[in-house]
């Protein structure tokens, strides 16, 4: 198991965040995007009819006219001119963000967004769990030093459940004043597909030093965005004082709102079932295998029960039937890994969920597991708070107005009623 590098950062900052104006012209539910790593093809043209779509931003690449080459310049562009439009309108004062999520299963996930400043190491130490795709890195550190911005949070958590006994009360207290927070009126209210979504913004001097304290000394995993963290740390070290050093996280609390684990199959397009067995030493497809599907821990022996096991497994077939890593993609839903094999005529190895206590334990640890093993939801909707690199380049609001959507299907400015602890 190969490790990984242990980062620090200095905790959770305050920002002037971009954000939807009046010119975006909403609904909100129409303007905003699931999270860009989780929008298929066949999904895209819907979510990104509105011309102000945040799916036009984050994932060009699915858009039809758009040429993959150009994608960073094109995103760069775009959003210059949203924001010379005020499509995009810069927060008067520096504030961190409460973000909620209410799915239709009841679950709640409530999280807090901010900048962290990777030129002064602090207290917040951060934890990769999965390797990754240096050439995916090297793309992302291009496009998010063209675009000068982070669109989409890296998602972080801690267990507050596994705080120190003296950080108790500083724990409770930041626990307290979010909640005190999401009880009051949100900027943002909203439904899309199913999914409740609230934003509050604090820029109470009291409240900031209390959410400060909470997370102060935290050991922070990496949820989701591994890449993205990559490519800014990738960014810092090219340019230790240029303005790509700060980046746009969300912190979550995973012992008052659990994420849930669930496996990341592989499909191999073009490589039929009896090759891959015939690499992993087995001639004959085993009995009510589906016909393009693999389960891996089926080839395991019978002893081995860790689910990382299949993951090592599959990276070593694919490694024989296809070296160059080609042809290789990466699906969360088991029905879309097979379909897309049977449509290719490739297979689809289906691999265990891994619990996110291991994962998280093996992170503590420095260990990293395969790139792409855990899909960890729910993630974070995107298009409610930009960090742009160059603020004084942006517009912002003038007379403290911030955008107010309350299911509506406009958008309307009221001032700021943040009010402290």
């Amino acid at each position: 198991m190969r490790t990984g590098p242990l980062s620090t950062a200095a905790p959770l900052r305050p920002f002037r965040a971009l954000r939807y104006g009046p010119a975006a012209g909403g609904p909100p539910h129409g303007l905003l995007s699931p999270p860009g790593d989780g929008v298929t093809a066949d999904r895209a043209a819907a979510l990104a009819a509105h011309p102000h779509a945040f799916l036009r931003l984050v994932r060009p690449d699915l858009l039809e006219g758009r040429e993959t080459g150009g994608q960073a310049d094109g995103t760069a562009r775009l959003l210059r001119e949203w924001t010379a439009r005020e499509v995009l309108r810069r927060d008067a004062d520096p504030s961190l963000y409460v973000v909620e999520q209410r799915t239709g299963d009841a679950r709640v996930q409530r999280g807090l967004i901010g900048v962290l400043d990777l030129a002064h190491p602090g207290s917040a130490e951060v934890r990769p769990h999965e390797e990754v795709d240096p050439h995916r890195v090297r793309a992302q550190a291009h496009r998010r030093k063209a675009a000068g911005a982070d669109l989409e949070p890296v998602l972080l958590c801690f267990d507050s459940s596994e705080a120190d006994p003296d950080a108790a009360p500083s724990v409770e207290a930041g626990a307290a004043c979010l909640d005190r927070v999401a009880a009051g009126r949100p900027l943002v209210e909203t439904w899309a597909e199913g999914c409740r979504i609230r934003l509050w913004r604090v820029d109470d001097p009291v409240r900031l030093g209390t959410l400060d304290a909470y997370l102060a000394g935290r050991p922070l995993c990496i949820a989701d965005g591994h890449h993205r963290w990559a490519a800014a740390e990738e960014q810092y070290r090219a340019d230790p004082t240029g303005p790509g050093r700060t980046l746009l996280a969300m912190v979550v609390d995973v012992g008052r709102h659990p994420l849930t684990s669930s496996a990341i199959h592989r499909v191999l397009t073009g490589v039929p079932a009896a090759e891959l067995l015939a690499a992993a030493g087995e001639p004959h497809p085993l009995p009510s295998r589906p016909a393009h599907a693999v389960d891996v821990r089926g080839l395991l022996p019978e002893h081995v029960h860790d689910p990382l096991a299949a993951y090592r497994l599959a990276e070593r077939l694919i490694a024989r039937v296809r070296p160059d890593g080609r042809g290789v993609e990466f699906e969360a839903r088991r029905d879309r890994a097979v379909a897309r094999a049977a449509a290719t005529s490739g297979t689809a190895l289906i691999l265990p969920p891994v619990a996110f206590s291991a994962v998280r334990e093996r992170a503590a640890r420095g260990l990293l597991m395969p790139r792409k093993t855990t899909s960890l939801t729910p993630k974070p909707w995107s298009g409610l708070v930009v960090h742009r690199h160059h603020p004084e380049s942006t517009s912002h609001h003038s007379e403290e107005q911030v955008c107010d959507w309350r299911e509506s299907e406009s958008i309307t400015t009221a001032p700021s009623t943040t009010r402290p602890s």
